[in-house]
């Protein structure tokens, strides 16, 4: 017999965004209901503010696009999916 481990998130259950420099690892936590795709973008744009490594992203790239786009979207399919019969479900990397 074999078992298969599945990890799988719901939209509904996604309850904020950590934002987190991947040199410290200090983290900002938004709470999905008040994602906002200026304040991400600002964050995005800037360096961290406590050990001050850039993030890499610049103003008007396909990527900065994409994270912003992201950030938007995240707030609108978590209420969107909402009492709905259909589930979205994401599947990520399980831990042993």
């Amino acid at each position: 017999m074999t078992f298969e481990k599945k990890c799988l998130i719901e939209t509904g259950d996604i309850l904020s965004v950590h934002y987190e420099c991947g040199k410290c690892h200090a983290a900002i936590v938004v709470p999905i209901e008040k994602i906002d795709p200026g304040y991400a973008a600002s964050l995005a744009l800037s360096a961290c503010p406590y050990c001050q490594t850039p993030s890499g992203f610049q103003m008007s790239t396909q990527e900065m696009t994409a994270f912003t786009d992201f950030n938007s979207s995240l707030r609108r399919i978590a209420s969107a999916m909402s009492g709905r019969n259909l589930k979205l479900l994401l599947s990520i990397k399980c831990t042993d």
